[in-house]
């Protein structure tokens, strides 16, 4: 869909015919790696990898390769150095840039992450945890979750035994496209009363796309009380919907004729819109690269993803004078009874700033977790005990 309309786009000249090859990317990381290393002579640039693991070394590759690399999964923090990464660049805001603003204004700083056993979301996990205490917060554990109910519950036994932990990161599918896993690990934890107002849990997953939010029920929560309740200490940070939602956009294209798969908007992930988007935006890197006259090099097209605003799938794309993404972001809660998220705070990410939505977010017994020293969020200033 998006080389078909970047092709009829009069707004670019990219100079070359644009097509696309589908890589199959292995799902344990060593091999997915052995993988990559193959594709260097089938593709002029890449979007992805979608594991983090070998983010770093995917970036030295196609540096070396002279071929750009764009991707909205990469979270290591090494890559935001353009001297050493020259020809990678991301395609959403980094989710660890979310994750610490919203985490500054409400003062939470202790963090524990839980992942599936799946690689992608190992690495996901560990690179989200090294990244996070590369500022300077206690990421305090990083566990997974071991199958069968027995291996859930000690999960959450290893969690109980640290004490301070604020955030739990869920580095997994999220249960409102289909993530069984998260599902039975939240229900368990309010059976175990640890959805009790005492952490807040946060989705990482839709940190990746724009979730439709907007006049919009999700049918998992319908005759399911237990996980109803428990998603009461859910918060969902995800990408703001425009005028229009991803269901939306998904079916003005299917009524175009432009999707000719027989599928409903809600059968499609909203990750679909982020892999379009990120396509897309390397077009308008390319297309700005040659209007200033320079070659499609991989540094070169990595370079020119400055000042961009272009109507991405289901909403606005934009970068900075440096080539960060200006997505906004809102946390979406639920009221604890019904099938619906409601957006209670914005996150401008023009200005790095946390706006208050007026929709009080429902906390579980009307409990919050309690915040952290504001040292912790002071890059000067050391904190220490107590």
């Amino acid at each position: 869909l998006a080389v078909g309309r970047i092709s009829r786009d009069p707004s670019l000249d990219l100079g070359h015919r644009l097509d696309y090859v589908i890589l199959q990317e292995e799902c344990e990381t060593p091999r997915a790696l052995v993988r990559f290393v193959d594709f260097g002579k089938l593709s002029s640039a890449f979007i992805g990898p979608l594991n983090p693991g070998f983010c770093e070394v995917a970036a030295h590759l196609g540096e070396n390769w002279n071929k750009a690399i764009f991707s909205w999964m990469c979270i290591n923090y090494k890559l935001d150095s353009t001297i050493h990464h020259n020809a990678f660049a991301r395609t959403l805001p980094s989710p660890t840039q979310i994750l610490l603003t919203i985490m500054k204004y409400f003062k939470w700083a202790h963090v524990g992450i839980i992942a599936s056993s799946e690689d992608i979301w190992m690495y996901t996990a560990k690179e989200s945890a090294t990244a996070l205490r590369n500022h300077g917060l206690p990421v305090v554990i990083v566990t997974s979750v071991h199958k069968g109910e027995k291996g859930i519950e000690d999960t959450w036994n290893k969690i109980k035994e640290v004490n301070n932990i604020k955030i739990i990161l869920l580095c997994m599918h999220s249960v409102l496209i289909g993530g069984q896993e998260q599902a039975d690990l939240l229900t368990k934890a309010l059976e175990m009363g640890l959805a009790d107002g005492r952490y807040v849990f946060v989705p990482y997953d839709t940190l990746l796309y724009s979730l439709p939010y907007q006049n919009n029920s999700f049918s998992v929560f319908d005759n399911d009380s237990k996980l109803r309740e428990a998603y009461d200490a859910v918060l969902t940070i995800t990408v703001e919907s425009g005028e229009r939602t991803f269901y939306d956009a998904f079916r003005e294209a299917k009524e175009s004729g432009e999707i000719i798969r027989d599928l409903e908007a809600t059968q499609v992930s909203p990750l679909f819109g982020t892999i379009y988007d990120a396509i897309y935006f390397m077009a308008m890197a390319m297309d700005s690269a040659r209007r200033k006259g320079v070659g499609a090099s991989g540094a070169n097209i990595a370079e020119h993803t400055k000042n961009f605003s272009f109507p991405g799938f289901s909403h606005q794309v934009e970068t900075d004078s440096c080539g960060k993404g200006l997505n906004n972001y809102v946390i979406l809660d639920t009221d604890g009874h019904g099938n619906q998220l409601f957006p209670t705070h914005l996150l401008d990410m023009s200005s790095g700033s946390v706006l208050s939505l007026g929709q009080a977010i429902h906390f579980p017994n009307e409990v919050s977790p309690k915040p952290d020293s504001s040292c912790w969020f002071d890059p000067d200033v050391l904190c220490t005990e107590g």
